[in-house]
């Protein structure tokens, strides 16, 4: 992919940690506007999903590419399994949030053996998992043995088997969700790939955005559908106050109610709630594309401290949530503007831009980025190491 779409990839990887940071954030304190609640909750971890499996793709195209099947399988595996293991060791420091890492790491393992499927088992899978994964992971909460907490560390010792449902099934980021979005990010990242190389990228990001806009109407039509047939009556006792049925669902949909996956309540991982946050990604990715495109080579270098910042979202996503947990002990009640609400938000997001502006001054990579790529290249044997990257 060019560098101009690397830059558009990077960009809409700077908006997803932004929009998380919005929802750990805005849901502190004063109630925010309903608009912004529905592009806060759901579609930033989102976006970080569809991303986490465009990235799956641009890391191993080189190993691929040169028929080290086997290296990038072993390199994506090695990827994931450092992403969740950092996802335990930070989840004791950043009590006050749902930490995503564990199961994001889950399925980048998983996804490595989806690389080499084509395209086409890919995609039926991906619609498979997106029409049925919401009614499984709701049906798993009702049934099967969860936590009491979240999952960690302790829990894992603890509770081996609870810990799997929880990281797979039940929790608020069930592996089942999430796997469907980074094989969504992996067909977006097969796709750009192969326009360019037909010299269509253009073509292909409208392409996306279109594809992410009929997705976008097609979850909100849904829901609504799924509301009235609410109020109706169809939903047996469910609730009928519409901000209910469109809570936060933490992972899953609140029952098995057929009419339940129609709804898009966010973290809920209905095919409603996928179509909805899944064509917002496909839109912002496609946008910044087109974007850096178009801008002309001095306009990209002023924005190389938004790109940086972009190009090392876990190291921003783990400081972020340890700094949001450490304000919230030691500042809550002398400063709480700077815990939550939009002070607290651009608190967050201005540290972010920080560490950016030093890694595009010192042309340098972010810490932990650069510690899952050494466990990638490791991962991958040492006749991996002369690949290019």
């Amino acid at each position: 992919m060019s560098g101009a779409r690397l830059i558009g990839i990077d960009l809409a990887r700077l908006v997803a940690v932004a929009g998380m940071m919005g929802a750990h954030t805005l849901s502190v304190g004063e109630p925010q506007p309903a608009a912004v609640t529905a592009l806060v909750d759901g579609p930033p971890s989102t976006l970080f999903a569809v991303l986490g499996g465009v990235s799956v793709v641009l890391a191993a195209r080189a190993r691929l590419a040169a028929g080290e099947r086997s290296a990038a399988v072993r390199a994506t595996l090695g990827r994931g399994a450092v992403v969740a293991l950092l996802g335990l060791l930070v989840i004791p420091f950043a009590a006050a949030v749902y930490v995503v890492l564990v199961p994001f790491g889950v399925a980048i393992v998983l996804a490595a053996g989806l690389l080499l499927l084509p395209s086409w088992a890919l995609a039926a899978l991906a619609v498979v998992l997106a029409t049925v994964g919401g009614w499984i992971a709701a049906f798993a909460r009702l049934h099967l043995p969860g936590l009491e907490g979240t999952h960690g560390i302790l829990s894992l010792a603890a509770d081996p088997l609870g810990t799997l449902i929880d990281v797979t099934l039940s929790g608020v980021y069930p592996v089942l969700t999430w796997v469907t979005y980074v094989a969504i990010g992996m067909l977006v990242a097969r796709a750009l790939l192969a326009a360019r190389a037909a010299a269509r990228e253009r073509r292909a990001l409208v392409a996306v955005g279109a594809i992410g806009a009929v997705l976008i109407v097609t979850g909100v039509l849904s829901s609504e559908l799924g509301l009235r047939m609410v109020a109706a009556g169809a939903g047996g006792g469910l609730a009928l106050d519409r901000s209910v049925m469109l809570a936060n669902g933490y992972g899953a949909a609140p029952g098995i109610e057929p009419v339940l996956q129609l709804i898009a309540a966010p973290h809920t991982g209905t095919p409603a709630d996928i179509a909805r946050t899944v064509g917002m990604a496909l839109v912002v990715i496609a946008a910044l594309g087109l974007l850096a495109a178009a801008l002309p080579p001095r306009a990209l270098r002023l924005l190389e401290p938004l790109r940086a910042a972009g190009a090392a979202p876990l190291t921003i996503y783990v400081l972020h949530v340890v700094l949001l947990t450490l304000l919230g002990s030691t500042l809550s009640q002398t400063a709480p503007a700077l815990v939550g609400g939009w002070g607290a938000w651009a608190l967050q997001l201005g540290v972010a831009l920080a560490i950016g502006g030093v890694l595009a001054a010192s042309r340098a990579r972010g810490p932990l980025e650069l510690l899952v790529g050494a466990a990638a290249v490791r991962a991958a044997g040492a006749r991996d190491r002369a690949l290019p990257r």
